[in-house]
């Protein structure tokens, strides 16, 4: 209960806070009203007393029990200060109409960031060019409304905050010190706030030019020529460009990218067209199997709506990644931070949606690259048995403690046969860049039937010929040397 309660209570702070500090500026506009208001009353009462302009007067002033001399002596009392106070008063009746007309803009522009969050999710749903012309702008423009949103948030409160600040400095012999002290802790909001809106200005800064690191290394094409020559073949034969870089890595399953790669540890950058061909899967697969692997990889670069599925993954990722970098630095986010924070979190909920829609229909176009490679039968062989390593390489990967993984995972699979149970077929491969659907899924809408021998297959123990193509394909001596920088 008390979560659903914490979770209700995030997107109320977009109406909430807004809300209290016009509900504050307009005590403060009332507390300045009402003292040069009673004082124009006592005024007129002293040129002219009546019982009419004491009903006038509140209710403190009125029930007072004074002789007429005595009241008269208070009025002239209060009238007096009220004079002396008048500019400050006239200062304060300006600062609290200030706040009020801030938090009103608050009040408006938070649902109004809202609203055109979800109407551009909802065209992005709709179309796969709307999503990726208009993502990082839509993000931009996010991250600017919320800076301007929490601007009107701490610009209310810090005009507040100057009221009370005068209000006890012109009541200071009277107590008003008290005010002023009380109103203190308002400045560590305040600072938050700030800090906020600066973390918020830099993280989408830096959205401007993404960036991906991989852990992984080019191979060019003196260094690899028959590597470059059977990847251009395959690329001919479906019609697909070929990509700019070849890089070779262990941390990643098969991919490809057209943003910007940074490969470690060597730092180089890589721009354009990028295939990421994963040495432990290249150690299990056959020749035929990473060949139709390749073939789903290079589908995405054989239309510009798939090579721009992937560049909006990547951009999204990326955000994504942002965020959590922002939401980290606040495990507790103070009152001021939780719109901004909920508001983002919206964006990314409604995009995602999006960008799985459009992720999952290009997945399945790309199947049938794959499939043109060397048929149905064989693609979706090759995909169960990438499914299959998945969760056994992951493994060796999280263990840490092998100086040779490819290696490792030889040993490992010798002793260990894999799996495809029904859990597994749920599951959708592991994509830097791109949702997959389940694997399931994918081979229903391919027309396979997963026979017995298919599955036989695609757990197989790896063969030699398995294990040694890809070395002699690089003209390498075996498929653990060029590993043992990676693994």
């Amino acid at each position: 209960m008390m979560n659903r309660l914490r979770q209700l209570a995030w997107p109320l702070t977009i109406l909430l806070l807004p809300l209290a500090l016009m509900a504050w500026s307009s005590l403060q506009s009332w507390r300045a009203d009402s003292v040069l208001e009673e004082a124009q009353v006592m005024q007129r009462w002293l040129e002219n007393p009546s019982d009419a302009l004491l009903q006038q007067l509140s209710y403190a002033e009125r029930t007072q029990v004074m002789t007429p001399q005595g009241r008269r002596e208070h009025f002239e009392w209060t009238v007096g200060q009220a004079e002396a106070d008048r500019t400050s008063l006239r200062l304060r009746q300006l600062l609290a109409t200030l706040a009020y007309l801030l938090a009103l803009a608050a009040l408006l522009a938070g649902p109004a960031t809202w609203i055109k969050l979800r109407l551009d999710a909802w065209r992005a749903l709709k179309s796969q060019r709307y999503l990726h012309d208009h993502l990082s702008q839509s993000w931009h423009v996010l991250g600017r409304w919320l800076v301007v949103y929490t601007g009107l948030l701490v610009g209310s409160l810090g005009v507040i905050l100057l009221y009370e600040i005068d209000y006890g400095w012109s009541h200071f012999k009277a107590g008003g010190w008290a005010i002023a002290l009380a109103a203190i802790p308002v400045l560590g909001v305040l600072a938050i706030g700030v800090m906020l809106m600066e973390r918020l200005r830099q993280r989408w800064y830096e959205m401007q030019a993404p960036v991906s690191s991989f852990l992984g290394r080019a191979l060019g094409r003196q260094e690899a020529p028959a590597l470059w020559s059977w990847i251009e073949r395959l690329a001919t034969d479906l019609g697909a460009p070929v990509p700019d870089h070849i890089v070779v890595g262990v941390d990643q399953s098969f991919f490809v990218t057209s943003v910007d790669v940074t490969l470690q540890p060597s730092q180089q950058v890589l721009s354009g067209r990028t295939l990421y061909l994963p040495l432990t899967y290249l150690s299990t697969l056959s020749q035929q199997e990473t060949a139709a692997i390749i073939g789903h990889e290079l589908g995405h670069f054989s239309s510009r709506d798939t090579e721009r599925g992937s560049e909006v993954a990547a951009r999204f990722r990326l955000m994504c990644v942002h965020f959590a970098m922002i939401r980290a630095a606040d495990e507790d986010p103070s009152w001021i931070e939780r719109p901004a924070i909920w508001i983002t979190a919206q964006f990314l909920h409604h995009f995602q949606i999006a960008v799985h829609h459009w992720s999952r229909a290009q997945e399945l176009v790309a199947d049938r690259s794959g499939a043109q490679v060397a048929g149905e039968r064989l693609f979706c062989q090759a995909l169960l048995r990438v499914v299959a390593l998945d969760g056994e390489i992951a493994r060796l990967l999280g263990d840490g403690r092998h100086p040779n993984l490819i290696q490792a995972l030889a040993e490992h699979l010798r002793a260990t046969p894999l799996r495809l149970d029904d859990c597994v077929l749920e599951q959708a491969v592991d994509h830097p860049f791109d949702t997959h659907p389940s694997t399931a899924s994918r081979v229903r809408q391919l027309g396979v039937e997963l026979d017995a021998n298919l599955l036989a297959e695609a757990i197989r123990t790896p063969r030699d010929s398995d294990r040694q193509w890809f070395a002699h394909l690089t003209q390498a001596p075996s498929p653990a040397n060029p590993a043992g920088a990676w693994a």
